[in-house]
């Protein structure tokens, strides 16, 4: 039962993302109007969601708060017409978001959970962290080259990332 509850409090963290996915792209190739609304929608679920884990007594999942800190940050670009971030994003493609997650990953490396965010020996989250970054940092450059394609540049690089935080996480624990 507490693998259920862990696996959907998992996917509950992805919604900020995938309400944006699904609002930008629900009708074919998105507008600039649409990718400009999507962001807007996708930063209120983002910071409802960066609330909601900060209120929890665990650290926030990494890759989900960097996720949620992209939208956020895309959201304000938009409502402060901010054209010339939203033209690094586009200018990023997919990658952006895999940048931001990167930036909450070092951010996050000196904290007593690490890039992984779980708690643990100093060494144990310190390895795991650095293991984490450097497949972002893999993520990243494997965005890059593959600009453009939702799926093989934003989709699949985020997932392996989440699998990947969550073996490292039951490491950290003793549990992988």
């Amino acid at each position: 039962m507490r693998a259920v509850a862990a696996i959907v409090e998992y996917l509950l963290g992805f919604i900020a993302l995938a309400v944006f996915a699904s609002y930008a792209l629900a009708n074919g190739t998105p507008t600039e109007e649409r990718w400009i609304q999507a962001f807007k929608l996708g930063a209120l679920v983002g910071s409802v969601e960066i609330a909601v884990m900060l209120l929890m007594r665990k650290p926030a999942n990494r890759l989900i708060l960097g996720g949620n800190l992209w939208l956020v940050v895309g959201g304000a670009a938009a409502v402060g017409e901010q054209w010339w971030l939203l033209q690094g994003y586009q200018r990023l493609g997919e990658a952006s978001l895999l940048v931001a997650m990167l930036i909450t990953g070092i951010v996050s490396l000196p904290t007593r959970a690490g890039f992984v965010g779980k708690v643990g020996t100093g060494s144990t989250v310190r390895s795991a962290s650095l293991a984490l970054l450097a497949a972002a940092v893999c993520a990243v450059a494997i965005s890059v080259a593959l600009r453009g394609d939702p799926k093989l540049a934003g989709v699949m690089p985020v997932i392996a990332l989440a699998w990947l935080n969550r073996y490292l996480r039951g490491w950290v624990t003793g549990v992988a």
